[in-house]
């Protein structure tokens, strides 16, 4: 039985410098695409369109899809963090979660929302789009929530085996749905926070998790 066999976490997987390089540079061309449909503040029909089918789900929904956006909440990865240093008890794997928490306000928040200055749904779109939350008006691009759900589905994935690496992501996706169905966020603003959330974690994971691989780990039965 292997080390990956006896615990629920362990860490196995350290990323090359060239997976990270390939998926940061398309998470930037992501994030540089979006803003430049989103530059101007205007919300083109497509996205519009896109908007208008998840916002339309039925309100019987909201507190399900008020669970699932849980893990963009901005404490959600030191969360997930202590959860992973419970069963790994090594306190260093909580450092690169608790650093999303400055990248996020400081690039998220910081740069890009002052950068591309898109307004939320019911200033953008118009008040025919049904706000299930508090935000009515204010900076949306990027979605906040699924810059911070990525980031933490992708590091949690990297003490996950393979075949469930999937199920942090899906989740994460699925916080970026629940944004639309809110009416808090446009389309564009959820595939940018996704790219960014996903470029945090991929830099936080090669800089501070590639270096506490687990030895004893068998990585091919993961």
């Amino acid at each position: 039985m292997t080390t990956s066999d006896r615990r629920p976490f362990v860490l196995c997987h350290a990323l090359s410098a060239r997976a990270v390089v390939a998926v940061v540079s398309f998470c930037v061309v992501l994030l540089v695409a979006s803003s430049a449909v989103a530059w101007n503040g205007d919300v083109p029909g497509w996205e519009e369109a896109i908007l208008d089918v998840a916002n339309g789900w039925p309100d019987w929904l909201e507190p399900f899809m008020w669970v699932v956006q849980q893990p963009g909440n901005l404490f959600a990865p030191v969360i997930g963090g202590l959860v992973i240093v419970a069963f790994t008890r090594r306190w260093q794997h909580l450092v690169p979660f608790v650093l999303v928490l400055p990248l996020k306000l400081g690039i998220e928040k910081g740069l890009v929302k002052q950068l591309v200055r898109r307004e939320r749904p019911f200033v953008s779109v118009g008040d025919s789009v049904d706000v299930r939350g508090p935000a009515f008006e204010g900076l949306s691009f990027p979605s906040g929530h699924t810059t911070t759900a990525f980031a933490l589905a992708v590091l949690l994935a990297a003490f996950l085996p393979p075949k469930w690496r999937p199920v942090p992501i899906v989740w994460a996706v699925l916080v970026g749905v629940a944004r639309l169905y809110y009416g808090e966020h446009n389309a564009l603003d959820v595939v940018a926070g996704a790219g960014l959330g996903t470029a945090f974690a991929m830099v936080l994971w090669y800089f501070f998790l590639n270096r506490h691989v687990d030895p004893r780990c068998d990585c091919g039965g993961r």
